[in-house]
């Protein structure tokens, strides 16, 4: 299965942190990056909210990817599911799913569930069958929210109309603040576009390398099928305590 994001592209998340915290020591500089934070978090708080209905959503979306596949996700709360030709990934109230070919046999991981909404691993879960870079709406709010507290970030908003939807788009750029010392490969920009409605647009990122990721919808719907929330026909099931991503 191909991998998902590359753990540069995620590590943002985490080292923005430790980059701000220790800020605290730069004496009246704090004072003008703390400024820059409430005025990026402002700007990027109506993405936030969007993204968050989107819970609430019963919808079915097609992306293309960076490598020009189609995954399509269908939700209908509490259940979801992403598929594309690599695999599926399901999550219902009962039971997750995580489901990949090898050597001609579809085999689908099961894992009991006491969830009642996808977090952050489910997220790292999913992005091993979108691809390299693709991104997840709560993958997408937590790239927000990191880019909000790095010193020196500027977020842009723009309109736009995506698959015929009407989607406002953040970009934010000057990231680099948010390398280790000898750590050029991390997010330098990247751009969010969410619908009216709260469903992820599009993301496309770019790191300090140059390496580029991105996702665009391509089709949307307001109807979900319910047979995307079974492991398909013929799968092989097997039981586990707790998925295990797939290599």
């Amino acid at each position: 299965m191909t991998p998902g994001p590359t753990k540069s592209f995620r590590r943002v998340l985490v080292v923005v942190l430790a980059t701000t915290l220790a800020a605290g020591s730069l004496g009246c500089g704090l004072i003008s990056q703390a400024k820059n934070f409430v005025d990026n978090a402002a700007a990027l708080s109506d993405f936030a909210d969007r993204l968050g209905k989107a819970q609430t959503l019963t919808y079915t979306a097609e992306y293309k990817t960076t490598d020009g596949d189609t995954v399509t996700y269908v939700q209908q709360p509490p259940n979801s599911a992403y598929a594309s030709k690599d695999g599926r990934f399901i999550f219902t109230s009962e039971a997750m799913y995580l489901c990949s070919t090898d050597k001609g046999v579809l085999t689908c991981q099961k894992s009991p569930n006491s969830q009642t909404q996808m977090d952050q691993s489910d997220a790292t879960l999913v992005a091993g069958i979108g691809g390299p870079g693709f991104m997840t709406p709560e993958l997408a709010l937590a790239f927000l929210l990191a880019a909000a507290i790095v010193p020196g970030a500027k977020v842009s908003q723009s309109d736009k109309t995506i698959a015929g939807q009407s989607s406002k788009c953040a970009t934010a750029t000057g990231l680099e603040a948010a390398a280790e010392q000898g750590d050029t490969d991390v997010p330098k920009e990247f751009s969010v576009c969410v619908t009216e409605s709260g469903v992820l647009a599009s993301f496309s990122g770019e790191s300090t390398t140059g390496e580029k990721h991105f996702i665009e919808l391509t089709k949307y719907s307001t109807s979900a099928d319910a047979a995307a929330f079974a492991p398909p026909a013929g799968a092989k099931i097997v039981d586990v305590t707790q998925i295990q991503p797939s290599s």
